[in-house]
């Protein structure tokens, strides 16, 4: 019995040590923004939100440059970058910049910068410093949102640690699983997947042992599963449209 005590005592000292690094950094005006401005599929109200909300976005951004994340948990910190990310981006866009030809994509992932935990970063300094090298989670690339027509669509809210794995699970099995952006045909058999795949081939083998095996794991579909799984079906890639992922009429 006196264990027991012991045990629960040490629980309910550590739980708000455990409560205070998830709430390190909140979330809550980005998940309002992503709320308002973005819509089931994914695409953005670009206008609507510098027209009513810029302060906002300002303002969480101000929040993501003085952020200390140092004692958040590992699923925190996180989703923490991918959020960054994902502010980042919209910012961009906001202030001009686009992926939608060689010359801007340069210019937006690498040029554009931003400062997140005290550091200027660039998006690709984000992505592939940080992110990739430090979480080794290819689920990452379902959260990622480059603003662009053929990049996965972006979440009608934040990322948190507490559901982080649930969200990383549920927008690796919509894209996967999106027939826009993935073609899989039992009858012919063929696939043609995402240019991501091929992109980040490394990151996938390395966490299911193929390409072929990550795609299998995330498809609805036993047919496709099986046309997927065969190494006698090729895979081919599909292009890729840069083109920017706002709503009707609502370009910046």
């Amino acid at each position: 019995m006196r264990m027991r005590a012991i045990v629960a005592g040490v629980v309910m000292m550590m739980a708000p040590l455990v409560a205070h690094a998830e709430a390190a950094f909140d979330h809550t005006a980005w998940d309002g923004l992503l709320k308002r401005y973005v819509a089931t599929d994914g695409r953005v109200a670009y206008r609507d939100l510098a027209a009513h909300d810029q302060k906002t976005l300002d303002a969480y951004l101000g929040r993501l440059a003085s952020a200390e994340i140092g004692g958040a948990t590992t699923k925190a910190t996180q989703a923490f970058w991918i959020n960054a990310y994902n502010a980042g981006i919209v910012s961009a866009v906001l202030q001009g910049y686009t992926a939608e030809n060689i010359l801007r994509r340069r210019s937006i992932f690498r040029s554009f910068s931003f400062v997140v935990a005290g550091t200027s970063r660039t998006l690709d300094a984000i992505e592939h410093e940080i992110l990739r090298p430090r979480f080794k989670d290819p689920r990452t690339h379902f959260a990622l949102v480059c603003a662009s027509s053929s990049c996965p669509k972006l979440r009608r809210g934040a990322y948190t640690g507490t559901s982080l794995d649930a969200a990383l699970d549920e927008e690796a099995r919509r894209f996967v699983n999106d027939r826009t952006r993935n073609t899989i045909d039992a009858s012919s058999p063929s696939v043609a997947l995402s240019a991501i795949f091929e992109w980040f081939a490394d990151d996938f083998v390395a966490d299911a042992g193929s390409v072929r095996a990550f795609v299998a794991r995330h498809l609805g579909d036993e047919a496709h599963r099986a046309v997927v799984r065969d190494s006698g079906t090729p895979i081919t890639y599909l292009d890729y449209d840069w083109t920017l992922n706002a709503q009707p009429g609502q370009r910046p």
